[in-house]
């Protein structure tokens, strides 16, 4: 026992001693490794800084003109500038890239006096340097070499006075960075974002002193690091300050910070103090930066204020782009679909829903029919739809689903007894006595549980119930929700009980349009306007003939129209057994027109007015 407690003491000491050589060999290649690193980066940028300065001397040596000497500078300064900063990443190795930006700096300000204010590029190159090194200085870790950053500090400040000199001021935001001993060491800032509630007047000059460009890109970096609250406080001020009205995205920006934030009655009070018109436009902005992520969330905001309050103010327009959005962040079409069903759930208006169903038969067209059935189902179920809504939707539904009887009678019959007119009466009997369906549940647009669910909502609509009735039964409901033009279908049915049959003559002219009146709805006052107004009798078969190809025009329609007078001074029409025809001399004055018996006007003109 002795021996082995021995023995295991031994395999421990000798895995000890085997460990910390092995941790002495990997510290000593770690070490290595940083300074074949090291030695790598230092020799990397002094070939950098040899390689500005041949461009310098051939700048300066050059025989073309000035600035055609300072453009061929600027495009091999751009070209060996990325060639050398490409060789590292910002993510992981900052530093380098600061030694990188360092040495080009002093190298640009070096060479300015012998480049020319005519050329253009000689600006942009050095604003264009002076923003790549701001979003770098950003992106370094709190802990930054203080030798670094002096050397950085020095150099930027020596660059920007020489530049300064030659006329070139576009290094004066990368200046007023390097101003502090840090690139968020402000006492200001820093106050600022930790919500400290700093002094207004230090907030505003620290603002002034910085520049929107600047805050710009620091609330940019917060968003990108994921730093909200942050973001959004530095966001708001700045969208406060009066300094930077009408400079800057301040103000989407705080919205969008909002919007990735839990609480939602803040956002919500930020939204109603935004017109829908300048909310398009930051969405706009969002987008065109190729931000579509936030450019969704503060569309998605927007959207749902207007559905809660039922405000439709640019609501299309939200509802067009957020869309849009939708679709080009979500592949899937059953995702596209869920969020749509979702946003409708919120909506207090049928117009709203109707967006969604427009949206959807325009970005996914048959896949996204039930869904849309869906919608109507709940549209039909608002306590805040009237009469033309209930309307519009049964329209909707009908359109959606074209080829089904059922559902098209159920919605014909819903419209008359929203407005139980003539026109509307004559729709629900032509769909009546169309022969009735076979339905074949693989072959249905909808599921079949839909249909019943979407014809229950219809009954409830309804004060009778038809579903076992026959076309006399209903007619004869129809008929006493429709009051005094009661009267009028029941003339009808007289004459055409009464009617004479056609010459074969006239036969052959009506023959080839029985047709079946489609939508009377629609198109029941063109038709007969125009049939009035032509008097020749071959053009008034022609026009015939050609609304019965439409299917505009059927037989009981046909002999409807043959007994409506029109009345010229109260712009009327009646059927003929209404007409009071006046005396023999007012009938010479005012030939070829008809008196109607009900029109006040005919009855309050007197013969002298006639005469007149």
């Amino acid at each position: 026992m002795r021996a082995l407690i021995i023995l295991v003491t031994c395999c421990l000491r000798t895995r000890q001693w085997y460990a910390t050589e092995l941790g002495v060999k990997m510290a000593d290649e770690e070490a290595e490794q940083n300074l074949s690193a090291q030695t790598d980066t230092s020799a990397t940028i002094g070939a950098l800084r040899e390689k500005l300065l041949k461009l310098a001397i051939a700048l300066k040596n050059s025989t073309d003109s000035p600035a055609q000497s300072s453009t061929q500078y600027c495009q091999h300064f751009c070209q060996t500038l990325v060639e050398y900063a490409g060789r590292w990443r910002m993510e992981e190795e900052p530093l380098p890239l600061v030694e990188v930006y360092t040495v080009a700096l002093l190298s640009y300000a070096q060479a300015s006096p012998c480049l020319s204010s005519q050329c253009e590029n000689v600006p942009l190159v050095l604003e264009r340097l002076s923003l790549s090194c701001v979003e770098l200085l950003l992106s370094l870790p709190e802990h930054f070499p203080d030798a670094l950053w002096e050397e950085f500090k020095s150099s930027v400040q020596s660059a920007h006075s020489q530049l300064k000199e030659n006329g070139i001021t576009q290094l004066a935001l990368l200046s007023a960075v390097a101003q502090e001993t840090g690139v968020w060491t402000n006492s200001t800032l820093h106050s600022l974002l930790s919500n400290e509630s700093p002094q207004t007047e230090e907030v505003h000059k620290f603002l002034q002193l910085e520049g929107p460009i600047l805050l710009e890109m620091r609330v940019k970096h917060l968003i990108k690091e994921n730093h909200m609250e942050r973001a959004a406080l530095l966001a708001r001020a700045c969208a406060e300050c009066p300094e930077f009205e009408g400079k800057g995205h301040f103000k989407q920006m705080y919205l969008v910070c909002l919007c990735s934030a839990s609480a939602q009655e803040p956002l919500m009070e930020e939204l109603s103090k935004v017109d829908c018109r300048d909310a398009l436009e930051m969405i706009c902005n969002l987008e065109s930066e190729g931000d579509e992520r936030g450019a969704f969330s503060l569309c998605s905001a927007f959207l749902t204020r207007q559905l809660l309050q039922g405000d439709t103010y640019c609501a299309w327009e939200l509802t067009l782009f957020w869309s849009k959005l939708l679709k080009r962040m979500e592949s899937s079409v059953e995702t596209f679909l869920d969020r749509c069903r979702q946003m409708s759930l919120l909506s207090t208006t049928v117009f709203h829903i109707l967006f969604f169903i427009k949206v959807i038969q325009s970005e996914v067209d048959k896949v996204g029919l039930p869904v849309c059935v869906d919608m109507c189902i709940r549209a039909l179920q608002l306590e805040s739809s009237d009469g033309n809504t209930k309307a519009t939707i049964c329209k909707t539904i009908s359109c959606l689903l074209p080829t089904d009887l059922e559902i098209k009678r159920a919605c014909q019959l819903t419209q008359f007894l929203l407005e139980p007119t003539v026109d509307s009466y004559y729709a629900v009997e032509t769909l009546y006595n169309e022969p009735d369906q076979k339905l074949e549940e693989e072959s249905l647009p909808v599921p079949n549980s839909l249909r019943c669910e979407l014809l229950l909502v219809f009954k409830t609509q309804w004060p009778f119930d038809p579903e076992f009735w026959d076309w006399k039964t209903l007619k004869r409901h129809c008929l006493t929700l429709m009051g005094e033009e009661a009267s009028i279908v029941s003339s009808i049915d007289l004459l055409n009980d009464n009617e004479i049959p056609e010459t074969p003559e006239e036969e052959d002219d009506t023959a080839q349009g029985e047709e079946v009146f489609r939508d009377v709805t629609d198109y029941f006052m063109d038709t007969t306007h125009e049939l009035n107004e032509i008097t020749d009798k071959r053009q008034k078969i022609r026009e015939t003939k050609k609304l019965r190809e439409k299917g505009f025009i059927s037989a009981r329609f046909r002999n409807w129209q043959a007994y409506m007078q029109y009345c010229v001074l109260c712009d009327k029409e009646f059927l003929g057994h209404r007409i009071r025809f006046p005396s023999q001399r007012s009938k010479i004055l005012m030939a070829p027109m008809d008196l109607v018996d009900a029109c006040q006007k005919a009855q309050s003109y007197s013969t002298q007015e006639i005469s007149k």
